[in-house]
């Protein structure tokens, strides 16, 4: 008897304290859900609510997005005839503490930048053991931005979505046809010199620190810059500065010296704009884009109108100059044929740009 008494002691004192059936049943529904299926196959939607900031140089971005993510467990089946409705839902606090009870991916947001603002979610669990969960939030993003078409330029916002808790063997990213109604990008941007262009996905694989393979996702985010908007801003004035070259070439009578002082004082309001730019508009300077090579040329161009017509001026002074007449027929096709060219390289750099 003594014997049987410290057995149950024994047994006693090794059940775990305070946990209740329930608890001990939600335990058991945190593990992977293998009767589903292996890989547990987890759908995506994203729907990009607005974009809220973009950072070009930097490659930041602020998007409000919505994401949703559905999977089947079939441990969180349920009779509906006994509950009397086809779900349950749960909101808020309810839905978080919730999804610690029960298996969920773990999705994560590779390029994501700090904690998710503004967040709300809801979470719906169907009879057949569906489970679909719908985040709303504010997040700052890491982004490729390439600046090189300014002002035509399209940016690709890339966001990557992966399981980096299990092994494409386990758990898959995916989406489906059915999943695409709930996908896209609104069609006003809090960004007022961008417009949307579309929403793609694509999937990849992601190499994990112990050499396995991951499920990824990448949803990527298409928007225009408007370059309209960008004419006053950047051409009108590269335009009115290499103007000047006009007056100097075909204006009668102007003297050499003055010649010299409208030259220097457009190179030096050329340098003016491309600091200006690059202070209003960063990268559009310092990188190979449309502006920087007008600008560039631009101080190339105006040097060698000012050299062609002095040394060609000075040639048809000179009396005893022996060709003369030769040097007054080639200042009367330069005076045409370097601004003509100097126009077709900058329109040809502005078609290059555009998207194709």
């Amino acid at each position: 008897m003594t014997c049987r008494l410290f057995l149950l002691l024994l047994i006693l004192l090794g059940m775990p304290q305070g946990a209740s059936g329930e608890e001990r049943a939600s335990s058991g529904r945190t593990t992977l859900p293998e009767a589903a299926g292996l890989p547990v196959r987890v759908h995506i939607a994203l729907r990009v609510l607005n974009v809220l900031e973009i950072k070009e140089v930097s490659g930041q971005g602020r998007l409000h997005l919505e994401l949703t993510q559905r999977w089947r467990d079939p441990r969180l089946a349920f009779d509906a005839v006994a509950h009397g409705l086809a779900r349950e839902d749960k909101v808020g606090e309810e839905a978080d503490n919730y999804l610690k009870a029960i298996w969920s991916p773990g999705l994560s947001l590779d390029n994501q930048i700090g904690d998710k603002d503004a967040r709300t979610v809801a979470l719906s669990v169907y009879a057949n053991g569906e489970v679909v969960v719908i985040e709303r939030f504010e997040s700052d993003f890491r982004f490729r931005m390439n600046m090189d078409a300014f002002p035509f330029d399209r940016q690709h916002l890339t966001i990557g979505l992966s399981l980096p808790r299990y092994a494409q063997q386990e758990a898959i990213v995916l989406t489906t046809e059915a999943d695409r109604p709930f996908s896209g990008v609104e069609d006003t941007l809090s960004v007022v010199d961008w417009r949307p262009v579309g929403l793609r996905f694509t999937n990849d694989l992601a190499i994990g620190w112990n050499a396995r393979s991951y499920s990824r996702l990448n949803a990527t985010v298409t928007i225009a810059r408007y370059a309209e908007r960008y004419l006053l801003r950047v051409f009108v004035p590269i335009a009115a500065v290499l103007a000047v070259s006009l007056f100097v070439l075909w204006s009668p009578g102007l003297k050499e010296q003055d010649k010299g002082g409208l030259i220097f004082s457009s190179l030096l309001a050329l340098a003016a704009i491309s600091f200006t730019f690059e202070s209003s508009f960063p990268g559009s300077i310092s990188l190979n884009t449309p502006v920087a090579e007008m600008i560039s040329l631009g101080y190339l161009y105006l040097v060698a109108v000012l050299m062609f017509e002095i040394a060609l001026s000075v040639a048809i002074a000179h009396p005893g100059f022996r060709w003369r007449g030769h040097a007054a027929e080639l200042r009367w096709h330069l005076r045409w044929a370097v601004p003509a060219m100097m126009l077709i390289i900058c329109v040809g750099a502005a078609v290059r740009a555009l998207p194709g």
